[in-house]
């Protein structure tokens, strides 16, 4: 299984907007500055968060994006699923069926590997469902400050 680096990217952009000091609105040139992405790039992932519900986009001088929903609400799943989508990672190309012989053999088989692959993705599913947004947004026993991110220079800006 291979993940798009978007969930990676998507995690950052939910914590920086968790973060974001009284939850004004993120533009999306600071994101794209904060990940080194384009901001074309950047917009490509913002419309995956924002169909998925987990971001609000706010158009106007003062816009930009927030979170929809809290921190709390938010898991792993629904981040993973925002980018990756919501369909089986499980794909059968009826592969073995066209390579060896003894069809009904290889169905049985196919079928019993088939359980295997689905109850894995079950199982990761279950853990990214049981991760929310506000674990990460937790150090210890201390909550991970607000920020002004437009107001943070990067290093490469000075």
């Amino acid at each position: 299984m291979k993940m798009k680096s978007g969930v990676e990217q998507a995690i950052c952009i939910l914590i920086m907007l968790a973060t974001q000091i009284e939850q004004r609105p993120i533009k999306s040139t600071i994101l794209s500055k904060r990940l080194s992405v384009s901001d074309s790039y950047l917009k490509k992932v913002m419309r995956s968060l924002v169909v998925s519900g987990l971001v609000d986009s706010e158009a106007g001088k003062d816009g930009g994006f927030r979170l929809n929903w809290t921190p709390e609400e938010i898991t792993m799943l629904h981040i993973y699923e925002a980018i990756e989508g919501t369909h089986s990672f499980v794909r059968p190309t009826n592969l073995a069926e066209k390579v060896f012989l003894r069809a009904e053999k290889i169905k049985y088989k196919k079928k019993e590997v088939l359980e295997v692959f689905f109850d894995a993705e079950q199982q990761f599913k279950a853990r990214l469902q049981q991760y929310t947004l506000d674990s990460l947004l937790v150090e210890g026993s201390e909550r991970v400050e607000n920020v002004d991110w437009e107001s943070i220079v990067l290093s490469a800006e000075i």
